[in-house]
């Protein structure tokens, strides 16, 4: 049914340099705002991802899109469960795997949690914002804001500069990288949310790496 959807709407692709960048020599970690999934699953399919869920039942809905879709989908979360998502996530990673989560806390104000950059310190993957929006749109009465594009929406999807974390990275180091995934994403949805709009676009950035 998404894949049915999908094929209706016109899809605009940016900043590919960055996933190619973040993908070379390293696993990638996607990296996307709560309630921006359903934009972002169809381009993402069939690449064996492994994607965190939670056990509420947002996560297994969440599953039940994305696991059709050639995805993995790994239960867990950053606040009720992250001991046994980061280790399941970060097994996932040793078999080579590239993973994807959702880095924002549960609520409406956007804030990264920790469990993203200790995971990419871990694993050598490199962190990549991910942007995605669509006009027109529907948005359910939920706490994200679930998007769900009409058909034959436009749909817009940026990639941002990616962030790498040395595995002997301190705790201020790794907080940075926490800070800098967070102001990537943000930058990138107000670019994105502009040009939908018929704004002017504005650079996403440079690469960051943290000491």
């Amino acid at each position: 049914m998404i894949e049915t959807l999908a094929r209706t709407w016109e899809i605009r692709v940016e900043g590919e340099e960055h996933l190619a960048r973040a993908r070379d020599g390293c696993g990638v970690l996607y990296c996307f705002w709560h309630g921006r999934m359903l934009e972002l699953a169809p381009l993402h399919a069939n690449r064996r991802i492994g994607i965190l869920v939670s056990g509420h039942p947002d996560g297994l809905m969440a599953a039940r899109i994305v696991g059709p879709l050639g995805y993995v989908p790994i239960l867990g979360s950053q606040r009720r469960n992250p001991v046994a998502g980061f280790r399941a996530m970060l097994r996932y990673a040793r078999q080579g795997g590239d993973l994807a989560l959702t880095p924002d806390a549960h609520s409406d104000v956007h804030r990264v949690l920790p469990g993203a950059a200790a995971l990419a310190r871990r694993t050598g993957h490199a962190l990549l914002p991910v942007a995605a929006g669509a006009r027109p749109r529907r948005r359910v009465e939920s706490w994200d804001r679930f998007e769900i594009p009409w058909p034959g929406a436009r749909v817009h999807i940026l990639y941002g500069p990616p962030v790498w974390i040395p595995a002997e990275a301190d705790p201020e180091a790794t907080r940075e990288a926490s800070r800098a995934l967070e102001r990537g994403l943000r930058a990138l949805h107000v670019r994105v949310e502009a040009e939908l709009d018929g704004g002017v676009a504005r650079p996403a950035g440079e690469a960051v790496v943290v000491r």
